[in-house]
């Protein structure tokens, strides 16, 4: 029987070429498409899921509650918070403290190298599975002198030679490298390539004994079979039993979820890069359905030509379950068909897929998870896209099929123009959806940020430059293709330090407004180009009492004018000054959020940041070359690192590009599956009215007549679709865009180009068919009449 049906199957298919071509690119297409996002969905799923206890590990999470009701949570932690859970929480098996991620200089000889770590307890291993190739940490004998290093830094300082026992400096410490550690996965949240005792940080930062303090993160791995409600219930009051001053409650976060579920909101979890992942695979369904649909359609379009065949078989003794069986067989072994067609574009275009996500995904890293997946939905699509047909076809009376009535041939049509329309009206949902990303994109990219971020290169310069500023700055100009250069402690694009610990005479009782700090030099406003709105900049000098500049966001929420503000006394962490100037207001922030009041702060060591402003005229790379020995003379073992601001503030918007990239491939994707459909559909309507318009040609009527009359169905369908899908796409664009602050408007055009567009797309694909049959002699299509 299973033999039959296979003959049958195949006799069928080969005997309807474009039928099977058709259906086979379709499904292909889209079942290529949702592998795809697959991949990029398991290898979003996969972050942090390789360690042996990723069940029971927690990070440390910190809800601060500031007078007003607002909750910020953060992983910022209290260094002796760690102390109290070990006392008073049973529960917490290990723990484990970190600094935050830093890049420092680590030197063997004459090799030195700028590399990213941080300072950790000894515990940090044995909570977390990142393995060791060789030795160990030795810091839990209370050794301060070891230090453990990547697989990958230990080739670079050491080739070939056993790195166990060397001596390495850094920051001064002679270390001994006492373990080697597998390179971390790129599958890992934390990432770094070396790790310093935490009794060092513990001593050279003095504050981390403070219960105000947050410049740590803290991990928990909890006993098996623990219940995470009763232990939050007794982390919740540690901080504020221990500090009255503190408002903040600290809660357990599962570490494996931090990838995906990042955001919090008013102290509660609110989603985050799982709202991607959901999007995607959402749009993968969407394209696949789409595929299925015309499956479903050119089907039940053919009815009248399998239907003759339904009646005979049912004449001689096949029964409805028998045809069923039939017919899912065959469009499983189309979706079989589709799935190699599948693989093989995945295969062409997994590297571009990996480039444009910036992962590296290969056939080499996929598991059973991925081909489960995949063939779950080569089975789902031969269910899907036949299963409709298979029930339908079936269900044909022998009687009426055989008589051959024309009701026939409009079984079935109903459906089809509704399966059609979803299909038309996903697509508008599509192309408006990558045209408001892409509108987006390119607001971000002209909008006046405020400061001028062309032609400006950042280096993180050593501690030898920081002592020697003017020095440093002196030998940059030398260079007539270097314009001035500024120092700031933090990055100007996400400025992070926050705080409401700011006073002014006359402030409200009970308010609480949140400002930026950013610490500059007096060369940092000019070399970005901040212009100033009253008052002036920061003398050269530094002053004994201390002096700040305010931006406009700033005495706006505190209720002055610019003038008033010049020389009125400000507080800020209890260090009393005056403000001398109001800067005009730029984005210290991403573009989803609005810009926020900001405190500048002299200074010209306490952060990281130089930025150099270089002139036109110039190469890069003279540029370049000149501030790298420059750097050089005051520290001679200092990598010379670089980026540029233009190109970092892009890197701040990559996941929009991402975004914007696979929308556009699979808006693409979507239409050329509806043409598709539409090319079929047209064949089958043509080839039905093949009579008709011989007949209506006879009496007159012109080609053109005749192409209107074949091509008003398919108008009035994209119409129809275009009508629904307008409001749907109107508002998943509304609710994007409403994520950023600053945003694009999409006006009235998008809209009236895009449904003018897929009216002619839609109308170009139906119509060779159309003038296929308008142009066929009248005497050819009536001679058997």
């Amino acid at each position: 029987m299973i033999k039959n049906y296979l003959k049958t199957s195949f006799r069928n298919l080969t005997r309807q070429k474009g039928y099977t071509l058709i259906n086979i690119l379709g499904l292909g297409v889209g079942l290529a498409t949702c592998m795809l996002i697959l991949l990029w969905a398991l290898d979003e799923w996969k972050y942090d899921g390789f360690h042996d206890k990723s069940d029971r590990i927690y990070s440390v999470m910190i809800n601060n509650i500031y007078p007003d009701g607002e909750i910020k949570t953060h992983g910022a932690t209290p260094s002796i918070l760690a102390q109290a859970i070990e006392q008073e929480i049973p529960e917490a098996e290990m723990i484990s403290r970190t600094s935050m991620n830093e890049k420092l200089i680590i030197k063997h000889e004459k090799n030195s190298f700028l590399e990213n770590g941080f300072y950790a307890e000894p515990t940090l291993f044995e909570i977390f599975s990142f393995p060791f190739l060789k030795g160990g940490i030795e810091t839990a004998n209370g050794d301060k002198n070891a230090i453990v290093i990547s697989e990958n830094l230990a080739e670079k300082l050491f080739a070939d030679l056993d790195p166990i026992g060397k001596v390495v400096e850094v920051q001064q410490h002679q270390l001994v490298v006492t373990g080697v550690f597998a390179d971390i996965p790129a599958q890992s949240t934390i990432q770094f390539d070396f790790v310093l005792p935490f009794e060092i940080f513990l001593d050279e930062n003095p504050w981390t004994h403070n219960w105000q303090s947050g410049g740590t993160r803290t991990y928990v791995a909890l006993h098996p079979d623990v219940d995470l409600a009763s232990v939050n219930l007794k982390l919740s009051p540690l901080v504020t039993k221990n500090c009255g001053e503190c408002t903040s409650s600290p809660f357990l976060f599962q570490y494996s979820r931090s990838r995906l579920h990042s955001k919090f909101q008013n102290g509660q979890e609110a989603g985050g890069n799982i709202e991607k992942v959901i999007l995607f695979c959402l749009i993968g369904f969407i394209v696949l359905l789409m595929a299925c649909i015309n499956f479903t359609n050119l089907a039940t379009a053919r009815a009248s030509t399998r239907g003759k065949e339904v009646g005979v078989r049912k004449v001689i003794g096949a029964n409805r379950q028998g045809l069923i069986q039939q017919f899912l067989l065959e469009s499983t072994i189309l979706s079989l068909m589709a799935l190699g067609v599948s693989l093989a574009l995945v295969n062409i275009l997994l590297p571009y897929f990996s480039d444009v996500t910036g992962k590296n995904i290969t056939w080499g890293d996929l598991d059973y998870l991925f081909f489960i997946g995949t063939c779950l939905l080569t089975l789902a699509c031969g269910l899907l896209a036949g299963g409709y047909p298979a029930f339908f076809l079936s269900s044909f009376k022998p009687i009426s099929v055989l008589k051959g009535g024309k009701s026939l041939m409009l079984t079935g049509s109903r459906l089809r123009k509704s399966l059609v329309v979803i299909q038309l009206a996903a697509s508008v949902t599509l192309v408006i959806g990558s045209l408001t990303v892409y509108s987006q994109l390119d607001y971000i990219t002209k909008k006046d940020l405020g400061y001028e971020k062309e032609n400006v290169i950042i280096i993180d310069p050593p501690q030898e430059v920081l002592r020697s500023p003017e020095v440093f700055k002196q030998g940059l100009l030398d260079f007539q293709g270097i314009q001035s250069a500024g120092f700031a402690g933090s990055d100007i694009l996400t400025i992070p330090i926050t705080t409401d610990e700011v006073s002014w005479t006359g402030k409200p009782e009970g308010n609480t407004v949140f400002f930026k700090l950013l610490r500059c030099d007096h060369d940092f406003l000019p070399t970005l180009g901040i212009p100033m709105v009253a008052g002036r900049n920061f003398p050269i000098e530094q002053q004994q009492t201390p002096l700040y500049l305010l931006n406009k966001k700033a005495i706006e929420v505190m209720g002055i004018d610019a003038e008033d503000a010049i020389g009125m006394e400000l507080d800020v962490w209890k260090g009393l000054g005056q403000v001398i100037g109001v800067t005009e207001d730029f984005h210290n922030n991403s573009l989803r959020e609005d810009i926020e009041p900001m405190v500048f702060m002299y200074s010209t060591d306490i952060g990281f940041h130089y930025y150099i402003k270089t002139k036109s005229g110039y190469t890069i790379d003279e540029s370049l070359a000149h501030i790298e020995k420059t750097m050089k003379r005051l520290s001679p073992d200092q990598p010379f690192e670089y980026s540029f601001l233009d190109e970092a503030f892009e890197r701040e918007y990559r996941m929009e590009k991402v975004l914007g990239k696979l929308s556009l491939g699979f808006t693409i994707v979507a239409l050329l599956i509806v043409c598709l459909g539409l090319f079929g559909l047209s064949s089958f309507a043509a080839a039905k009215r093949v009579k008709e318009m011989g007949i209506r040609k006879v009496f007159g009527a012109s080609p053109g007549q005749l192409w209107t009359l074949l091509c008003k169905d398919f108008a009035v369908l994209t119409s129809v679709g275009l009508l629904i899908g307008f409001p749907v796409a109107w508002y998943l664009a509304k609710t994007y865009l409403a994520s950023f602050a600053y945003h694009a408007t999409l006006g009235v055009g998008v809209y009236l180009y895009t449904g003018i567009g897929l009216l002619v797309i839609a109308l170009l694909t139906v119509t060779f068919q159309s003038l296929k049959v308008a142009l066929i002699n009248p005497v050819n299509s009536l001679r058997d009449e």
